[in-house]
């Protein structure tokens, strides 16, 4: 099974800084509108701001964006805590980056749930 952690960078600043939270977020490398987006939230990406875009250009396209400059260890720490979390229940087969992992099955969890009778 592929766990894929969207918006992870923006996600972690909002876990961390409950003002953030349900407010467009962007991640930068610095406060600078001539450097880029490396992550943004659900709500700024509502606005077309996407990892990549110009700090400036995002600026235009979302009112109210609020730019965090990215802090690399704490998103190490919440990585390093999630896989800790998911090893509890099933074993890590591959990490492919800071935000994405593969994980085995074992024998239960492969087959299909029965149905619930749900639309019956």
């Amino acid at each position: 099974m592929y766990l894929d952690l969207n918006a992870y960078f923006a996600s972690v600043e909002q876990q961390e800084r409950p003002d953030l939270r349900g407010r467009p977020v962007a991640v930068v490398p610095m406060i600078a509108d001539t450097t880029f987006v490396i992550a943004a939230s659900y709500e700024a990406k509502r606005f077309g701001v996407s990892t990549g875009t110009r700090v400036g250009d995002a600026k235009r396209m979302c009112p109210g964006l609020v730019l965090t400059p990215a802090r690399g260890r704490v998103y190490v720490q919440y990585h390093d805590r999630i896989l800790e979390a998911v090893e509890r229940i099933l074993p890590i087969e591959r990490v492919c980056s800071i935000d994405e992992m593969y994980f085995k099955l074992l024998g239960e969890e492969r087959r299909p749930a029965p149905s619930d009778g749900v639309g019956s």
